[in-house]
């Protein structure tokens, strides 16, 4: 094992192997601005159908399904089903449920499910651990209630089931029938000191594990749980993969884990050795590092690979941003500082957090209210149908914008 460099201090520990990870240049207070024309392309609206008493906000939650569009609205705990051709479905209320259960879609059953801990119980983090290391005992299964909506189902019915070990150990689908866990954190309850940030389980068994640390005092995670992700990339059972503190995306096969990304940014933006190494005194102590050293590189949480772009989402410890990194010429542009211009009517389609990508296609949601303080109207240009609708007020309907980048 050898650290891994954020010109120049130590951010994380990375395998060492003979190749070398690609570098993506990342200024985040100077990014590069360009205007949403020169990304963008192959653009089209589609019209979500209105209803009575559902107004879909700039801030909803926009999943993708196998056969709908999904759009969670938390602050109302409440989801809307629409079909690909954006007509309405069924809204489903969760807030009976309690506030500790949020929706989470799996893709590989094509079921929706909806985890938390039951109201009936007050659980601590030390609780927490200690069901998860045992819950193979029924009796730990009285602490947290599960329920699911079939996709496949016509019904679409909300119903309770059992949790599982993969609920309460944060497993998530990686590829195939491969999971993985995500939680990353450090407790005395741990017998072995070796814990490993990354498990890929199988048949409920473990198979790989991957970045040994101190699961009972590693001082980056005390006071802060982590917890790894991953996201498609274009080859078949290949994943990505980002941890905490860590600048390096990595690739994940079925046969091997390497660096395939690595963030090069300023020196303002690395965390110091110390961080590593040693603990704060406790959690207010922590706490204030992060709000005084808000641009410090924490994670990437979200990286698309496209033939001319990479799209992605950076966590700082009190910040983010979302950016474009144009491959060719090694420039990285903030998103929220593109510039929407004549070729969608002033729309912004790159900005905010919101925006999906499957087979190889970007959707994201836009509210009425968003487009009609955005649109400009451009002379000797009609713009699209469902633009128009929201411009003259004949529809108060929200849109989905589709594109994809240039190459």
């Amino acid at each position: 094992m050898r650290h891994c460099l954020l010109l120049p201090l130590l951010l994380c520990l990375c395998y060492q192997i003979e190749a070398q990870p690609q570098k993506i240049y990342l200024n985040p207070k100077s990014p590069a601005t360009e205007n949403q024309s020169h990304f963008v392309d192959s653009l089209r609206f589609l019209t979500l159908e209105a209803k009575d008493g559902i107004i879909i906000g700039q801030w909803d939650n926009l999943e993708i399904t196998a056969s709908y569009f999904l759009i969670t609205q938390y602050t109302n705990s409440a989801i809307f089903l629409y079909d690909r051709q954006g007509r309405f479905v069924k809204k489903i209320s969760y807030k009976k449920l309690g506030d500790d259960f949020y929706p989470r879609y799996d893709k590989k059953t094509e079921e929706l499910s909806f985890y938390g801990a039951n109201k009936n119980y007050s659980l601590t983090p030390k609780d927490r651990i200690k069901i998860e290391l045992n819950f193979s005992n029924r009796r730990n299964r009285k602490y947290y209630k599960k329920y699911i909506i079939d996709l496949k189902d016509p019904k679409l019915e909300l119903k309770k089931t059992v949790p599982t070990e993969y609920d309460v150990n944060n497993m998530a689908p990686l590829y195939g029938d491969y999971y993985y866990r995500s939680k990353v954190a450090t407790s005395k309850l741990y017998k072995d000191s070796t814990g490993y940030e990354l498990k890929v389980y199988r048949n409920g068994k473990l198979v790989k594990q991957y970045f040994p640390y101190n699961q009972i005092n590693a001082p980056k995670y005390l006071y802060d749980e982590g917890y790894i992700a991953a996201f498609e990339s274009q080859d078949t059972g290949t994943r990505f993969i980002t941890r905490p503190y860590c600048d390096t995306i990595y690739k994940i096969t079925r046969d091997s884990l390497y660096p395939a990304f690595q963030m090069v940014m300023p020196l303002e933006n690395a965390l110091p050795s110390s961080f590593f190494n040693t603990p704060f005194k406790n959690k207010a102590e922590w706490d204030n590092f992060r709000q005084n050293n808000n641009w410090m590189f924490r994670q990437i949480y979200q990286f698309i690979e496209t033939p001319a772009y990479y799209f992605f989402i950076a966590g700082f410890l009190y910040n983010s941003g979302v950016y474009m990194y144009d491959r060719k010429r090694q420039i990285a542009y903030q998103n929220s500082k593109i510039k929407a211009d004549s070729t969608t009517f002033n729309i912004n389609v790159l900005s905010g957090y919101n925006m999906l990508h499957k087979d190889r296609v970007f959707y994201k949601l836009l509210s009425p209210d968003a487009i009609r303080e955005s649109y400009k109207p451009v002379t000797g240009k009609t713009p699209p149908e469902a633009i128009d609708a929201i411009i003259n007020k004949k529809s108060n309907a929200a849109v989905i914008a589709v594109f994809t980048l240039k190459n």
